[in-house]
């Protein structure tokens, strides 16, 4: 949350387009608040997408999107952008892999590690598992820490219970370092009693 993951995405297809190398972007389904096949960043840029449930085979889209580009007589994809990445089933990771290793094309994925409780989430679990490289993109906690934990809020309050997924911005979520998380849980905890 807030550390420019779908920005950074955005800016690296805006050099592949200046830089004439074709590319795709995609984004789960999951993913609603800026409507379907958009991807849209905080800093106000955006890019038309290709929007993927999971139940889509990431695969076979990429096979048809080449088998597309040939019957259209134009340059097939060299790279993928994946926004909201931790939001891919575990079998779609496997599939980028596949994309990687018999299609030749990259695939780039940018999403987060894990949820409001500091659990993985099942793509972001496979990603580190089958990646080949990973770049962590690092964002603040207020009181100057590296933040680890997507706090989920609700009513002012630091919450523990809840779906794994629930979409929202900097109304529900708050970045916060390891301390400031669990001291945010124990001042929870003490105002309950």
């Amino acid at each position: 949350m807030n550390s420019g993951k779908s920005g950074m995405l955005l800016m690296q297809a805006n050099q592949f387009e200046e830089s004439g190398i074709p590319f795709i972007c995609l984004k789960s389904a999951l993913d609603t608040r800026d409507g379907e096949d958009v991807i849209y960043s905080r800093v106000g840029i955006s890019r038309e997408c290709i929007t993927v449930s999971t139940s889509d085979n990431l695969y076979n889209l990429m096979v048809s999107v080449n088998d597309e580009s040939e019957l259209r007589d134009i340059p097939a994809p060299k790279w993928v952008l994946v926004d909201e990445a931790q939001f891919l089933s575990a079998k779609q990771v496997e599939q980028l892999g596949m994309v990687v290793d018999n299609l030749s094309i990259n695939v780039m994925c940018y999403g987060l590690r894990t949820d409001f409780l500091s659990h993985t989430f099942d793509g972001s679990k496979r990603l580190m598992e089958l990646a080949d490289e990973i770049d962590e993109i690092k964002t603040s906690c207020s009181c100057g820490r590296k933040a680890i934990v997507n706090a989920r809020f609700q009513n002012g309050k630091i919450t523990t219970e809840g779906e794994q997924i629930m979409i929202g911005g900097n109304e529900t979520y708050v970045p916060l370092c390891r301390k400031c998380y669990f001291d945010a849980l124990v001042r929870s905890t003490l105002s309950d009693e």
